[in-house]
């Protein structure tokens, strides 16, 4: 089977036979009359259309091709005995991919296909990278977010979910400018980030020498707006939030953002019920439609609660009759919430930030409906104006599908009062609140020249698409989600590291002779080796956690439809294959631990249990397919060695009850008792298993061929990091040893 190098390489020569022939296979203009979907209609008269081909069939004298262009696609039919003989000639060249030009008569078939009889053909696009099957599209998850312009190709609904974001946008911006709003424009680069909750993205300014920050919201500037004279003011912009990355987060989204002068949160739930609703008629010609195989309904009235009487409502829990923070307490641990987040609890320092602790971790989850919960505690909401009762502010914030889509409220216009809400909101990031509001002496000044009585309004546009596109991960309603870059391969150094740690191509390459070396051989025998190392020290591992097996069901839910074709294709797998072949070992038999991992959840065995730790680290292994092997450091002897294994090595690998013999040349991982896995990390032996015992880990990550040092350092700081999520513990050092 060739090889995607072997295809190009087929296009270039094909590329090159073209330019022979005195063909332009890049023309900078073509003339175009209509679009596939106007020519469908006009039969029996002469167009001029242009597309891609997707598909080419046909033999002799004549070949038909499919084409499509953003309207549609249709057929196009070329006759040795009608097509200009040049034209014809030029069929072997083109391939699926290409784009072409054509004029013809439109007609039909026999079997009454509307069809384009070619009467001239011009190439005006050679492709080089051949698109993936037409047919079963990108399954790789990660794969199809990284080249999303091949997804909107071979995935229709990409394209029609992405056109029906642009319509939600267009639908609320002509609602607002109905209803008399200025469209505006504020800083991205602010000095003081304000208007959210949330950690910012930092950069630095060279001539200012001075440190800026990606705004988290734009509702600050909004507001000196309104100070300025403006009465009505929105803005559709994108903001920045440096946190965590998950199925409706992404740390760069779109907000609508507006501020009305002379209203109050009371007109804001109205006007964002109306938004919504108009949004979904506009786009959807209705307000009734399914999310997820849910049902919903988003015409007016929605359903309201208090943030109280929502927490009452669906835990049975009251907290008006909560007296102290430790009864609080006490009663939230009760409630349905996952250990790992009942642990910041301890960051709650106030009875209304346990309120609001409750509710986000309680309550949010269960709201599928578009529901409004209004009246948030005075000290989750540093900008909003109080109620008559002063322990609450007169916020509001919006739900569906179990997420926030929105976070409103009263301006808080009185300087004065404002000036002491920052002051407490210092307290809560002394307390370890990192997404604390910031102070801003300027804003306070600004509004102390006069703000009107104002409500401010905010929706997530990102999870809106979601919902009216019915799309279940907010990477599929963004054109090109945030992702990890990928490092560009075959520029990593090879050095002797001299120092203890020595940073080289941004990868951290490692020196511990008193903990791991790799044998001088089988570095001579395999130069592109390379191997991440960890120790971490006082963890403490348990059978299971509901945050991690939860985590573990959202990841198997992206490989929905994976095979094992598409699991041989992956670069990582045939690394470790190449090098199984090296070694003499039937990678049949033996299937790398990436490759066996996804072979087993695409027969629908789901992942295995073990215990923290293996789970958190096997998640790794699938995500990046690297292999990754971690063991119970008390048990192995160091230093430990990559070698090759020598005749006559045994190792009792786990689970067996009797020892199973090396053979000569196979790669393994050495202590001073011997080998404590085989075939880099395939399986590992029963002495330095990791059990809920284990209270210290060693690890080993395996680069080879195709898997490079960065990619090598990536599995590992993400296995160290997923561990410590889990199983708590320090790091004494990590880093890759080449």
């Amino acid at each position: 089977m060739p090889t995607i190098d072997d295809l190009r390489q087929i296009r270039i020569d094909k590329l090159e036979k073209l330019r022979k022939m005195g063909i332009d296979p890049y023309p900078a203009k073509v003339e175009r009359g209509e679009s596939l979907a106007i020519a469908r209609d006009r039969l029996e008269k002469p167009v001029k259309v242009i597309g891609r081909i997707v598909a080419m069939r046909g033999h002799g004298g004549l070949i038909f091709a499919d084409i499509v262009d953003e309207s549609g696609k249709i057929q196009v039919a070329c006759k040795e005995d009608q097509l200009e003989e040049k034209a014809f000639e030029l069929l072997p060249l083109l391939d699926i991919g290409d784009f072409i030009a054509v004029q013809g008569n439109v007609g039909k078939t026999v079997a009454g296909e509307v069809t384009v009889f070619a009467d001239r053909l011009q190439i005006i696009t050679k492709s080089l990278n051949p698109l993936p099957d037409r047919w079963y599209g990108l399954k790789d998850i990660e794969e199809r977010y990284r080249k999303r312009y091949v997804d909107m190709l071979l995935n229709r609904e990409v394209k029609d979910r992405l056109t029906k974001r642009s319509q939600v946008i267009g639908a609320m911006r002509e609602f607002l400018i109905k209803r008399g709003f200025i469209e505006v424009e504020t800083p991205t680069l602010q000095p003081i980030y304000g208007g959210g909750f949330a950690r910012p993205f930092v950069t630095h300014h060279n001539v200012l020498d001075t440190d800026f920050y990606l705004r988290i919201s734009d509702e600050m500037y909004l507001k000196r707006l309104i100070v300025g004279g403006f009465e009505k003011v929105f803005e559709i912009t994108k903001v920045f939030r440096n946190e965590g990355i998950d199925h409706d987060h992404n740390p760069e989204f779109t907000m609508f953002e507006a501020q009305i002068a002379y209203e109050d949160y009371s007109f804001g739930m109205d006007i964002t019920e109306e938004i919504i609703e108009y949004t979904a008629k506009k786009i959807l010609g209705k307000t009734a439609f399914s999310y997820q195989g849910t049902a919903m309904e988003v015409a007016r009235p929605w359903q309201r609660y208090k943030l109280t009487e929502a927490i009452s409502r669906f835990t049975g829990f009251d907290p008006m009759k909560w007296q102290t923070l430790s009864e609080a307490r006490e009663a939230v641990r009760q409630m349905d919430i996952p250990e790992d987040k009942l642990s910041l609890m301890k960051q709650v320092r106030t009875l209304g930030e346990m309120i609001a602790f409750a509710f986000e971790h309680a309550v949010e989850k269960k709201l599928m409906q578009p529901t409004i919960i209004y009246d948030f505690p005075i000290e989750v909401s540093p900008l909003a104006k109080k109620c008559d009762d002063p322990r609450f502010t007169q916020r509001f914030e919006v739900f569906a599908f179990g997420s926030e889509l929105g976070n409103n409220y009263t301006e808080l216009n009185d300087p004065l009062d404002l000036l002491k809400r920052f002051i407490e909101e210092k307290k809560r990031e002394a307390a370890g609140f990192a997404e604390a509001q910031q102070t801003d002496y300027d804003y306070i000044e600004a509004i102390e020249h006069g703000f009107p009585p104002t409500c401010g309004l905010g929706i997530g546009i990102d999870r809106l698409v979601m919902l009216l596109t019915d799309a279940k991960n907010i990477k599929e309603v963004i054109p090109f989600p945030t992702l990890r870059p990928q490092q560009p391969s075959g520029h990593e150094k090879k050095v002797e590291a001299q120092d203890s740690q020595v940073k080289i191509d941004n990868v951290n390459i490692i020196s511990k002779p008193d903990y791991f070396s790799i044998s001088a051989d089988l570095g001579k025998a395999f130069p592109s080796l390379s191997v991440g190392i960890a120790l971490i020290k006082g963890v403490n591992i348990k059978k299971s956690d509901p945050a991690l097996e939860l985590e573990k069901e959202n990841f198997l839910e992206l490989l929905t439809g994976l095979t094992n074709d598409v699991i041989s294709g992956y670069k990582e797998v045939l690394s470790y294959r190449k090098l199984y072949k090296a070694m003499g070992v039937d990678w049949h038999s033996r299937r790398p631990s990436p490759e066996a991992l996804l072979r087993r959840v695409s027969q629908g065995k789901g992942l295995y249990t073990v215990n923290t730790c293996v789970d958190a680290y096997n998640l790794v292994v699938m995500k990046n397919r690297v292999s990754v092997g971690a063991f119970d450091a008390k048990n192995v002897h160091f230093p430990t060695v990559l070698r090759f294994a020598a005749g006559g090595d045994e190792i009792l690998l786990l689970g067996d009850k009797e020892p199973t013999k090396y053979t000569v040349w196979e790669l393994a991982y050495y202590d001073k008792l011997g080998g404590f896995n085989i075939d880099f990390n395939y399986r590992d032996a029963q002495r330095t298993m990791v059990t809920e015992e284990t209270k210290d880990i060693w690890i080993n990550v395996d680069g080879i061929f195709d898997i490079i040092p960065s990619q090598v350092e990536e599995s590992l700081k993400l296995s160290v990091n997923l561990i410590r999520k889990y199983c708590g513990g320090d790091v004494e050092f990590m880093g890759v040893v080449v």
